[in-house]
């Protein structure tokens, strides 16, 4: 006879049975064993008559419908067969929500009347031994909450998308996560399309010291202002391509940049003033759930593929839990990462005490430790038997931990004001002095006008020669990438950092956004679902709303609300009535970029309206790319796809491209078939 131990996956039972030993059996159950149906073929007989069956979920009472899908039928019987046979059973699956909800659920198919649940934070045999010794029971307020979020999530996706499906065409899919994270894509995308760029000049010259370095010019004066008027830059315009309000600077034109660089060139300056001020880089905390999947942007690597990875590493035994909101560290923890970095870098490497860090989320939850490698002893990445990206993403992990232990970076910052006749130049230099956690991890913060500066001294002369100047546009917004994204749907409170990555991929599998380059470009079909939305379900769109319900949900997890009040509150009394009032009208957008032309949702798929005459939008097309040139060619039937550009809305296409001819576009191809929140 032995002690069962339920897992979620193959790879963590195998870890642990390896590190349990005789007198257990180890095995996974795959994930959920239990769920809401996916169809209305896997709804119990006896609840197929409610009109609300198809939901799964009783919108009166919350009551869910629970069954085994069919997929996990298998695996349940094999676990009911060795549960018959254990002497006892410990539920091991991971300590978040989900985690609790498995094993919850695999108690009562298991028919496990008391449930012990082992829980622990990274796959070594001290820590098992460590959960062995401290074991708990279920936390039924921790199901409750999830559930609650099931029960939502379902009723929001199974309610609006039908909406979406009269509306706007196809079988789409809404979600109150998946929903908000478009709204915050689409209004990038409009504020694209709605941007005005203003020209503005650079003009900067060559002091030719030893070292050499380069001003910029920063004011002149003038006998209207002989005080000196600021140069106009970027900061000073809108998106409009207009002054802001307030704003008082010198707008050059043309001639007036060609004639003040031409002024400048083979003059003398005089060092006006030099200021000096000591600047500290700290190191940053170490990673979290969210913090992670941004920083696998700079890995190349997607939030998707970052998750994938670390779950992987933490079955493994190599990093602990990967889904955690918490930048801490256990006392053990910054112990060790304070040796690492001493035995890298010497005893100076450390301050005297520990840094430890705190969350800024005010919505976070279930703050287990920080990612970090796993173990009382660390291995270095050079001594881990890994490669390709997990060994990227472990090597990432573990430097963020031990430089966070690190001194501060120490930089001398010098700040050089020139004068030459009307004109006030600028320059400024950073030369670190003690590098701290730098060492170990790349200067994140280095801004491309430092440099470095020779020894100046007021009303010392310095020549200058003068570089061409240079005639700038203000940029539009930049388009998100999936590590922005997940930064903004952090600070909005949309969603759960373990839940991001999976919404991302959620919103590019349904074509509401596609990957242009690193960048997220919507889509016709997502800009006409947000435009439906915010017109008649706004709530699913508003990240205040969204953050509300998250905080709801940790009040369940809580214990301070029940789970029954919670949905009372956001569905009964919030949701429900706007969805029931939802007109059925088919929504269109105005593009903003394109004088007078809409963006329409038809049953075939968008279509753009100029002028009363409509096409087709072809499915490879983003509308935020289309200029007037590529309109023209679409409603003449010559229209030609290609690669996505990578400049701003409006962007002039090859003239070669655009005059190639082309049969008029295909109607836009159906969407998936699934309603998923």
């Amino acid at each position: 006879m032995a002690t069962l131990v339920i897992v979620e996956s193959p790879a963590k039972a195998k870890k642990i049975a390896g590190f349990l030993g005789q007198g257990y059996i180890v095995r996974a159950s795959l994930g959920h064993v239990r769920d809401l149906p996916g169809t209305k073929e896997e709804v119990p007989e006896r609840y197929r008559h409610e009109p609300w069956a198809t939901l799964g979920v009783n919108p009166q009472t919350f009551s869910p419908i629970y069954v085994v899908p069919p997929a996990k039928r298998r695996t349940v019987q094999e676990l009911q067969q060795l549960a018959r046979q254990a002497d006892a059973v410990l539920f091991a699956s991971d300590m978040d929500r989900e985690g609790e909800a498995i094993s919850y659920h695999l108690s009562r198919l298991l028919k496990v009347e008391q449930p012990v649940r082992m829980v622990f934070t990274e796959i070594t045999k001290e820590a098992l031994q460590h959960a062995l010794r401290h074991t708990r029971p279920l936390d039924l307020r921790l199901v409750a909450a999830q559930e609650a979020r099931r029960v939502i999530d379902r009723l929001v996706g199974y309610r609006v998308s039908p909406l979406l499906w009269n509306s706007v065409g196809g079988r789409l899919s809404a979600g109150r996560v998946q929903s908000a994270a478009l709204m915050l894509l689409a209004r990038r995308e409009l504020a694209r399309m709605a941007f005005r760029p203003a020209t503005f000049w650079v003009i900067r010259a060559e002091a030719r010291t030893r070292p050499k370095f380069t001003a910029t010019v920063t004011h002149v004066r003038s006998r209207e202002h002989p005080e000196g008027l600021p140069v106009a830059k970027a900061s000073d315009y809108t998106q409009d391509g207009v002054l802001r309000d307030g704003v008082h600077v010198q707008v050059m034109t043309d001639e007036q940049a060609h004639a003040l660089s031409a002024y400048l060139d083979g003059k003398e300056a005089t060092v006006a003033a030099v200021e000096f001020s000591e600047t500290r880089s700290r190191p940053a905390p170490p990673l979290t759930t969210s913090t992670l999947q941004q920083a696998g942007g700079r890995l190349k690597l997607s939030a998707k593929r970052v998750m994938e990875l670390a779950q992987a590493l933490y079955e493994g035994g190599y990093i602990t839990y990967m889904r955690t909101d918490s930048p801490a560290l256990s006392d053990e923890a910054l112990e060790e990462a304070r040796r690492e970095a001493t035995r890298l870098f010497g005893t100076g490497a450390v301050p005297a005490q520990p840094r430890q860090y705190a969350t800024r989320n005010k919505n976070a939850q279930e703050a287990h430790e920080a990612i970090r490698p796993a173990g009382i002893s660390w291995r270095p990445p050079e001594a881990v038997d890994l490669r390709g990206d997990e060994l990227a993403v472990y090597t990432l992990i573990y430097q963020r931990t031990v430089a966070s232990q690190m001194h501060h970076a120490v930089f001398d910052k010098t700040v050089v004001t020139l004068s030459c006749g009307a004109v006030t130049l600028s320059a400024q230099g950073r030369v670190l002095r003690d590098p701290g956690h730098l060492q170990l991890l790349k200067d994140e913060d280095a801004a491309p006008e430092d440099q470095i500066l020779p020894p100046l001294r007021e009303g010392q002369r310095v020549p200058l020669q003068a570089r061409p100047p240079e005639g700038k546009r203000t940029s539009p917004p930049t388009r998100y990438t999936e590590a922005t994204l997940v930064q903004a749907m952090e600070k909005a409170g949309i969603g759960r950092p373990s839940t991001y990555a999976q919404t991302i991929s959620t919103l590019q599998t349904r074509d509401y956004a596609r990957l242009t380059g690193r960048h997220l470009t919507v889509t016709g079909i997502g800009l006409l679902v947000t435009a439906y939305l915010e017109r008649h379900v706004p709530q699913v769109l508003q990240h205040g709303f969204t953050a509300t319900m998250e905080s709801g949900l940790d009040d369940v997890a809580a214990g301070q609300i029940s789970r029954v009040s919670y949905l009372t509150r956001f569905w009964t009394e919030g949701l429900a009535p706007t969805i029931g009032r939802a007109s059925r009208e088919a929504p269109s957008v105005a593009l903003p970029h394109l004088d007078g032309v809409l963006l329409r949702a038809t049953p075939a798929g968008p279509q753009l309206v100029r002028a009363g005459q409509s096409v087709l939008l072809p499915p490879e097309a983003m509308p935020a790319d289309l200029s007037s040139t590529d309109l023209d060619a679409l409603f003449q039937g010559t229209w030609a796809s290609r690669p996505a550009r990578s400049g701003g809305p409006g962007t002039s296409p090859s003239p070669s491209r655009a005059a190639r001819p082309k049969a008029a576009a295909k109607p836009a191809r159906k969407r998936g078939s699934k309603a998923a929140s």
